[in-house]
C-alpha cells in the first residue's frame, strides 16, 4: 500500500468516513504490519510520520472520551486496536530515539521452528459466465471485466464490485458468475443491489451478476458473512448444503463447509427465515440455526455472535472447543495439512488469537496449555499429546 493510499485511509477512519470495504483494507494493513517487528520506522513514516499521526490520534482521542462509554466487541475491536496499535508505535519509537541504552530483543515464543508458515490473505479467483477464470490478487485497482452490461470493479486489495456499466441499458439474460476463495483465502464482494459478503477461506458463492428476476438468490459453500440491501418486492435467498436463508433486512453469517458435521446460520441483525424442504425456523438477532448432514431438523440456539463472526474481523475465536475443530479452521486459514500421531487428542481449547499471526502463535498456545506437542515438516503440522 502505497503514502497516499495509507493517508488517505487513516483520514476517513478518523472521520467514520470509511465504506466496509476501505475498513477491511484498513485492519488487513494493521494486522500484517505489526508495530513489534524491525520495520517500526517504515511503517509509522508510511502514514505521514510520528507528528502527523501523534497529532491526528490525539485529537480523535479527545473526541472519544467526550462521547458516553459503551461496551466493546469484536465488531469495533479492529477499529479500536488500529488506534492502540499506531499509538503504541509511536510510544516504542519515541521511547528508542530518547533512551540511549541499547535494548535486548525479547523473544515473543519459545519455538525455533525455521519453517515459518505464514497467515492467509486477500486471494480469490472469480470465474466468470463463460469459464474464464480470473485471479484476483494478480490484477490491478479498477476494471477488471464486463459481464452482460455489468463492470466488475476491483475496489481494493480484498474487495470487488458489480454495477451497470451503462446508463439506460437493461439487462435481459440471467448470467452467473462465482467467486471463490482458495485454502489461505479471503475477499469481499459487492453484489449489483448493493448487498456485501465476506468469504472465509476455502468458501464460494455463485450469484446473478445483475437481479433481473422477482427474487435474489445466490449459493454458498464455506462461510459467508451477509450484509443483506433489504427489498421487500425483491427477497434475498441464500442456498447452503439444502437450507434456504430468506432475508428480512439482515446481516448474518452462513457456515456450510461440506466436511463439518453440520450447516450453521447465526443472525447478527434484522430478521431471516430458514427452511428446508421440510421446516422452517424463524431467527431474531442472536441466534443460529443448526441442520445436521442429511437431517431436517432445525434446532435454534441462543450464541455469542461476535465470536460466531470474529473470523471476518481478523481472529480466531474458540470456546471450549476441540483440537481437532481448532486445527480444521487453521488448516483452511493458513492452508495446511494436519497429522495426528499417538493417542487421540480429546482436550479442548478457548481463547482468542489473531489469525495475522504465523501458525506457530496459535499452536504456542495450545502447547504452553499442556494440550499438544507439535512440529511443523513443510506444509505439514504435526500434532501430538
Amino acid at each position: 500500500m502505497d503514502q497516499n493510499r495509507l493517508e488517505y485511509l487513516l483520514e476517513c477512519y478518523l472521520h467514520n468516513k470509511c465504506t466496509e470495504a476501505e475498513l477491511e483494507e484498513l485492519n488487513n494493513w494493521f494486522h500484517t504490519h505489526n508495530p513489534g517487528n524491525n520495520n517500526i520506522n517504515t511503517w509509522v513514516s508510511e502514514a505521514g510520520g510520528v507528528d502527523k499521526l501523534s497529532e491526528e490520534l490525539n485529537q480523535d482521542f479527545k473526541r472519544r472520551i467526550s462521547r458516553p462509554a459503551k461496551i466493546i466487541s469484536f465488531r469495533n475491536l479492529a477499529a479500536v486496536a488500529a488506534v492502540a496499535l499506531v499509538m503504541l508505535s509511536i510510544g516504542l519509537l519515541w521511547f528508542t530515539s530518547k533512551n540511549t541504552q541499547p535494548q535486548q530483543n525479547v523473544a515473543v515464543s519459545s519455538n525455533t521452528n525455521k519453517n515459518e508458515i505464514k497467515p492467509g490473505g486477500n486471494n480469490a479467483i472469480l470465474t466468470l459466465a463463460n469459464g474464464e477464470e480470473i485471479v484476483l490478487n494478480e490484477t490491478g485497482i479498477g476494471e477488471v471485466t464486463r459481464q452482460n452490461n455489468m463492470q466488475v470493479n476491483k475496489l481494493a486489495d480484498s474487495s470487488i464490485s458489480y454495477k451497470t456499466a451503462a446508463a439506460n441499458s437493461a439487462n435481459t439474460q440471467l448470467v452467473y458468475n462465482t467467486l471463490y476463495t482458495p485454502r489461505g483465502g479471503k475477499y469481499n464482494l459487492v453484489l449489483a443491489d448493493g448487498t456485501q459478503v465476506t468469504l472465509d477461506a476455502e468458501s464460494s458463492i455463485t450469484f446473478p451478476v445483475a437481479f433481473i428476476e422477482k427474487e435474489r438468490r445466490v449459493t454458498v459453500t464455506g462461510q459467508a458473512y451477509f450484509n443483506v440491501v433489504h427489498n421487500a418486492a425483491k427477497p434475498f435467498y441464500v442456498e447452503a448444503n439444502g437450507q434456504v436463508i430468506k432475508d428480512v433486512g439482515t446481516a448474518f453469517n452462513v457456515n456450510a463447509y461440506p466436511d463439518d458435521k453440520s450447516v450453521k446460520i447465526t443472525l447478527a441483525e434484522g430478521l431471516i427465515d430458514v427452511s428446508n424442504s421440510a421446516n422452517t425456523k424463524s431467527l431474531v438477532p442472536g441466534q443460529q440455526a443448526i441442520v445436521r448432514n442429511n437431517e431436517k431438523q432445525i434446532r435454534v440456539k441462543t450464541v455469542n455472535v461476535d465470536e460466531i463472526i470474529a473470523w471476518k474481523n481478523g481472529w480466531f475465536a474458540f470456546h471450549n472447543e476441540s483440537i481437532q475443530n481448532v486445527m480444521k479452521q487453521a488448516a483452511r486459514w493458513y492452508d495446511v495439512d494436519i497429522i495426528y500421531e499417538g493417542k487421540p487428542i480429546t482436550k479442548r481449547f478457548g481463547g482468542n488469537i489473531s489469525k495475522y499471526k504465523d501458525i506457530d502463535e496459535l499452536l504456542e498456545n495450545l502447547k504452553i496449555t499442556g494440550i499438544i506437542n507439535y512440529k511443523i515438516q513443510g506444509r505439514r503440522v504435526i500434532l501430538t499429546n
